[in-house]
């Protein structure tokens, strides 16, 4: 929270939000982009996904320990039954980490640059129409007109 108090004092100083703060800060906090732009919705998404993927990495790789912990103790009575499937419990939660940690460190790419184009989409006029503006698909000869008019 720190770093995004001081981070968000930047724009103030320069006027211009400086477009390359939310993309840095989503990399080092989750959601900490979202957060510096204003989009608090998109910032508890990519907090929720980045902690669940973190903590299915932190399970598989406690799981994993163990598994290598019992497959060293039946390699010890040597009873090669237990030996075959406790390797298989060590590859397969091996497996299951990295790829939480893949998906993790793709929720943070994800996250760095949604922060980057939604900054630079933030300053964009959303107000384009003007009260008694229309617009309107008409049918004719060649197909549907795309009428405007103010």
């Amino acid at each position: 929270m720190i770093l995004l108090v001081l981070f968000s004092s930047l724009r103030s100083e320069t006027g211009e939000p400086n477009h390359k703060v939310p993309l840095f800060l989503s990399m080092i906090v989750p959601g900490g982009g979202q957060i510096y732009n204003g989009r608090y919705v998109k910032a508890a998404v990519y907090i929720a996904f980045e902690g669940l993927f973190l903590y299915g990495a932190v399970k598989q790789n406690d799981r994993m320990e163990n598994a290598k912990d019992d497959l060293r103790y039946y390699r010890s009575i040597d009873d090669l039954t237990k030996i075959d499937e406790y390797e298989y419990y060590v590859n397969t939660y091996t497996e299951e980490r990295n790829n939480f940690i893949w998906m993790c460190v793709g929720t943070v790419l994800l996250s760095a640059g949604d922060a980057y184009v939604d900054s630079h989409f933030k300053s964009f006029r959303r107000d384009v129409f003007k009260k008694g503006d229309e617009i309107s698909l008409i049918p004719g000869i060649n197909g549907l007109k795309f009428v405007y008019q103010w």
